[in-house]
Parts: C-alpha cells; structure tokens; sequence
C-alpha cells in the first residue's frame, strides 16, 4: 500500500514520507538485484514523469501557500488570527481555514489589512480585537473572503469581471461583484461595491492572494431592503412598501429542500454521457430587479420628492397621486384605492420591474455560440471584450399577471444591456445580423430602456438577488405589447428555469436535479429523470446548442412545463429546439391552461428521426445553396413536415463564430432542427403549460430540450418570408 502511494505521487513525497522510503529498502533487502535494478528503472520514470506533473495544483514545500504568505506579512495577522479560529466544516475534527489554505487546491483569496479588519470589527463589537468577535462573526469575515477554484485556475485581475459577478461564489455561496473605479488612477478593481484591491496578483503555490482595503461583507438585506435603503430610489422604496411586494421578494432558499438528504452525484450510465452529474445540494430562490431613480421619475414624469432630515419623504401623498395618474391610463382603474391588491395599477407597475431569479449584470445573457463571437482560450469562461451581435433573452415577471421582459445587449460602445429593445437586424440568408435600426427610448413608453450595472456607491447586491438602476420609467404599454408581440422570441431553457440563475447553475458543469427542484416543472413522474448538460463541461466544441447547453429527460419521463407569458394576446407558433440521434425517444406534447388537464397538441415528438434524403426522403430536407429563393421555397417544404431548420444565429460551439447549425454536417444524417408543436392562441396574463410524456416503453430513451421560440402569426405567416435567424 505504500508503495503503491509512492507510485501514485510520483515520488514527490518520497524524501517526507518516511514509511515509504523504509517499505522501499525493505523491497530491496527481500529482492536483492532485481529489487536494485526495479529502483533504478523506477528512479528513471519518475525523472521522466515529473516533467507532466502540474505543480500548480499542489502545495510544494519549496513554494509559499496562501497561508504561508499571510505570516509573512505584519499587515495581514489580523485575517490570518480569524483563518486560524474558523473552521470549515461542523464537525470537532473540522480543519482551520489556515490549515485548508496551507494544502493544495486553487484559492482566490481577498486579504484584508490589519487597518481594515480592526475598522471592521470596531463596527461590530466597539473594540479592534479580533478576539472580541463572536465564532459566528469571524466566520463571515473569514468565509466571504475566500473562493475556492476547484481544478481551475484561481482569479487573476486579467479574470475579473469589469461589471458583474465572478462565477463561482466565496465559501458563504455568495457571489462577489466586482468593477473598476474609473474615477481613481489606474481603475483599481473593487470588489462588492467596498472593498478596493491595493495589492493584486500575490501568487502563492495554491492560489493568488489580492490585498484589500475594506473586509468585504455582502448585505444581509434582501433585494426589497436594499432598494428601500438606497438615497436615490426612495419613490420605488415607498412603492414597495405600500403595495406589498417587499414581502413577495423576501424569500432567498428552500429550507424544505435541504433538509433532505440528496446524494452528491448521480452516475453518468443514467443519461449515456460523458461524465457524472452533481446534485444541488441547496436550492436557493431570489430575484432581480429593475429600479428607477428618483430623478428618472423627476425627468420624465415631472414627479420630484422632497425630504426631511432623516430622509423621509414629506410630500408622499402627492407623489403618489401623480404616478397613479399616469399609470391609469396604461394600467385600468381596478381597485385602485388598494396598492395591495394584485390587480391595482401601481401593484402591476411594480411587479413589472421585478423579474424570476438572482442574476448577476454579467450573465443578464449568455455569449458562447452566436454568430461571429470567439469565445476564446476558455470555454468555460468567455471573453468579455469584443462581441459580434446583439444578444438577448425574456425573463418572467412577478406578480399575479406574470410578463415577459426582454434584455438585449448590444455589441457596440461598451456592450449597453437594455430592457425592451426591439430593432431591426440585416437578417437575409447573406445577412450579418447587424442593427439596422432600433425604436428609441421615450418618456412613458417603455421601450428601450437603459440598464446599469452598479448603482455607484450604493450595493446593489442582495442576499436573495440583485437590482439595477434604469434609465428610464419601465412601462407595459401598448407599445411595448405590440412590439414584443409583433417579433420571434426565442427563449433558453436555463432562463425559463429561474432555479438555473439562482444558484448559479448556467453555465456550469452536467447538473441532475431531485424531483420538484424547479417550480416551473411539475407532475414529474417517479420515472422522470431530468439533467442540465453543458458543452464547455464535455469539451464539446462540436456541439450545437443554443447558448451551449442543453436538457434531457430520461427514463419513462413525463412531466409538464410552465411557459413563459406572451407578451399581446394573439395567435402563435410554438417550437422546440432539439437534436435528433439513435439514443433519443418519442414523446406525445400537450398544452392548455389546466397542468392536470392538458390536450394533446401536433403529431409525437420522435427525436429518433434522420433528416437527410437518404434515410428519410419524406422530410425533404435540402441544404442551403446562393440562391435565396431556393432557400425559401426549401424552407417552405420542410414547415409542411412540421420542421424547420435551426436559425442562423448560433453554430457550434467552437469558439469560430462561423459555423452554422443550420447546415447538416457532411456525412451526418442528423442535426439540431426545430420542431413545430402546434399553433395556439394565447393570451397575456394568462399561464399555459406544456406537458411531455414519454410515447416508448423504454428506459434508456433521451428527450433533448434546448430553447422554445414563439412565433406570432404576422412573422411565419406575413407578407415576407419568416427571416433565417
């Protein structure tokens, strides 16, 4: 056994580990030549063998751990003291923070100076002591300081976010932001709104340590709270107050779900994938918000407030008197003297400004696969610096008459995201996609409207979520219906999914998920199983998902889905993204307001189905070819099977921006291509469901899901031929 650890760690340890250097001379007593000549040959694998050894993920002797260069520094023995006291993990056998950060791993680590930890817990306890703070207080400081990397590569500044949040969360499952401060020399990073980095890139063996001026502490508030606490927002403050909904938002975890004890990984023979798949073992909620300040609501709608000394407002009354007349004519007059009830106007004003889900400001979308955009070294990790078109996704609001909000951000200036932006594109067959036009921003109509990603010196980063400051007043307005309503949505499972956004999910590595982990899924049979794979996990470059992931059910599923809300009643065509191959099934759909009361809609869905001519010359499939007409008439051909090929919008997922998942790879009888379930009519304000149910008696069958697109009636069945993007 010990020999076989020498083995093992390729004699690194060999000088330390003195039982296996005595098990090797007892080798060589009890063998004698052979023994000898056993040694030499190991001695030589091993010199040839260290050289593929990555020494980054170990803790060498030789080299400083994160721990080591906290003693060696007088400036940093106050957050080393409280690394010494806190434990990670409950057990009495638990290791120190400092004996974790001593050992290998890949830790990014946020050091705050004596200076700043005293100022801290001066805050805390009235004394600059360290001791004086309770184990639960240490524990926080310690704890919202550190992130742990796992096999990749600890935070260097060239990987901070200059606008949002780091992916993986500190070791208290927060998720720091982080910006630059433009208005200091050199743009120093700051790291949740507070804390300034005055020392970065401190390289240790196991991770980078960056010195910071103030011990960063995320808000304990919710996203109401916080608003509510913000200077510049106190009308929205009030409004969530008044109407309720601060309690609404106020919910941040399932307790109920934790308190069960889930496995930590279910094995990969259950989907036929590569790799096994991590259980949540939390399920947090939150959501985002979308805020106007005070001078928004001053500029456009001539509604300013006045204060006391304590900051309350004085004039209130008239406040909201005068957003009550302006919402009337957009919102109806129905109990209108009671902000709490769901149908007042300023209740449905409020709600539409709050959406499903805690989304950082640099994950609103997803950049992986679209056309033109190189997404660089790392899949895992995108750049952020040059984009190629706009992006953008719909997310639900809250409140009883649940909408849709869109979030574009746009490849120009500095990538602006903007909330109900609805633009005309060059999306011919030799189009680019680029914006032709867009509908301005006015005052009181609700498009177009300005996102920001900080709110300056105010935090903005909750315990349950996130807000941002706008631009301008946000608005359901006819306007915003017709036009939202009048263009294809196309919308990624991950965002329909809020539990995907809330716990970080997106983007992450192949997921199974417990029956009744999200809330838009229900009545799952006990067959069901259900998972989240992604491309960047697989190196699957080849790999032809929207935005680069993908879902799957397994088993004999069957399970009914919440669709998101359609923005103006109307008629619509609705499809499904999926891929087609041997291993996939066949499911029946079906669809109606009732979840327990759904009718079957369109033909089964069998995902089996080969496209090219060869194996299936009834589908009629032929590929694109210079001739525009042929394209459309082509098209035509395969809707009339109920197909249609994928947009040209997204290619594969390799890092190229110019392959096209339209196109059937050569030699390939399948691809992605979007299935037609049916034509409904809709109506805003109302909830449909979609329900799959397994139509093989097969337990080794996939059902692949990937992104739903809604279609009104005036865009695939207008005057023009239905653009291939």
């Amino acid at each position: 056994g010990q020999f076989n650890r020498f083995v093992e760690f390729g004699g690194i340890h060999l000088l330390q580990d003195v039982d296996c250097f005595r098990c090797i001379i007892q080798l060589l007593r009890i063998k004698g030549f052979c023994s000898l000549l056993l040694l030499c040959t190991f001695a030589f694998s091993l010199q040839s063998c260290k050289e593929d050894i990555d020494d980054s993920n170990f803790a060498i002797a030789k080299d400083k751990t994160v721990t080591d260069y906290l003693v060696a520094s007088d400036s940093l023995s106050d957050i080393k003291a409280i690394f010494d006291r806190v434990k990670l993990g409950r057990s009495d056998n638990a290791s120190s923070l400092s004996a974790v950060l001593s050992a290998r791993g890949n830790y990014t680590v946020f050091a705050p100076t004596n200076s700043a930890v005293k100022k801290y817990v001066s805050s805390l306890t009235g004394s600059t002591d360290v001791s004086s703070l309770t184990y639960e207080q240490a524990q926080l400081i310690a704890f919202n300081c550190v992130i742990d990397n796992g096999t990749e590569s600890a935070y260097e500044t060239p990987d901070f976010p200059t606008s949002g949040t780091f992916t993986l969360s500190n070791l208290n499952d927060r998720l720091l932001s982080c910006h630059q401060d433009s208005t200091q020399n050199n743009s120093p990073y700051v790291i949740n709104g507070t804390s300034t980095v005055i020392k970065e890139n401190q390289k240790v063996s196991n991770g980078i340590v960056h010195l910071v001026n103030c011990v960063i502490s995320p808000s304990a508030n919710t996203v109401a709270e916080m608003i509510q606490q913000a200077p510049n927002m106190k009308i929205m403050g009030r409004l969530l107050e008044e109407t309720g909904l601060a309690d609404s938002l106020a919910v941040d975890r399932d307790l109920a779900y934790e308190n069960i004890e889930h496995e930590e990984k279910e094995p990969r023979t259950t989907f036929a994938v590569y790799r096994d798949l991590l259980i949540p073992q939390k399920r947090y909620l939150g959501f985002t918000g979308f805020v106007e300040t005070d001078d928004v609501y001053a500029r456009e709608w001539g509604i300013n407030v006045t204060t006391n000394s304590e900051g309350t407002i004085t004039n209130w009354d008239q406040v909201k008197q005068a957003i009550l007349a302006k919402l009337e004519p957009v919102y109806g007059s129905s109990h209108v003297n009671d902000l709490k009830n769901p149908e007042n106007p300023v209740n449905r004003f409020v709600a539409y400004h709050f959406i499903e889900g805690r989304i950082p400001y640099n994950k609103l979308v997803v950049h992986l696969s679209e056309y033109g955009y190189k997404y660089g070294a790392d899949m895992k990790n995108p750049q952020r610096l040059t984009y190629s078109v706009d992006v953008w996704d719909y997310y639900r609001t809250v409140g009883k008459y649940h909408d849709i909000l869109k979030v574009t951000q746009v490849p120009t200036g500095e990538h602006e995201i903007y909330l109900n932006r609805v633009s005309k594109y060059n999306d011919g067959f030799d189009g680019d996609y680029s914006e032709v036009s867009t509908i301005a921003h006015a005052p009181g109509v609700g498009l177009n409207v300005k996102i920001s990603a900080t709110n300056g010196q105010y935090d903005n980063n909750a315990l349950n979520g996130f807000y941002y400051p706008i631009d301008g007043i946000l608005l359901k307005t006819t306007e915003v219906a017709d036009a939202l309503g009048g263009e294809r949505m196309r919308m990624d499972l991950s965002t329909i999914l809020s539990e995907m956004l809330s716990n970080s999910i997106r983007g992450a590595d192949y997921h199974f998920f417990p029956k009744g982990y999200f809330a838009a899924i229900t009545n799952e049979s006990s067959g069901t199983k259900f998972a989240y794979l992604n491309a960047a996990w697989a190196g699957g470059t080849s790999w032809t998902d929207y935005q680069g992931d993908e879902f799957m059910a397994a088993g004999l599923f069957d399970f009914t889905l919440r669709l998101p809300p359609v923005p103006k009643s109307g008629t619509y065509e609705i499809r499904l993204g999926i891929s087609q191959n041997p291993l996939r099934g066949m499911a029946q759909p079906y669809f109606g307001e009732d979840p327990y009361r759904l009718q079957p809609t369109g033909l089964p869905l069998d995902l089996r189905q080969p496209v090219d001519n060869n194996s299936n010359p009834q589908l009629n499939w032929q590929d694109d070819v210079p001739d525009v007409e042929t394209n459309i008439e082509n098209d035509k051909n395969l809707r009339i099977q109920g197909y249609m090929k994928a947009p040209l919008y997204f290619g594969a997922s390799d890092g190229t921006g110019t392959s096209k998942a339209r196109a059937l790879p050569n030699g390939k009888t399948y691809c992605v291509v979007r299935r037609i379930v049916g034509i409904q009519y809709m109506e805003a304000g109302k909830t449909y469901y979609i329900r799959f149910k397994s139509a093989l008696k097969k337990l080794d069958s996939q059902f692949f899901l990937d992104y739903i697109e809604y279609c009104p009636s005036n865009v695939y069945n207008g005057s023009a031929a239905e653009n291939p993007w």
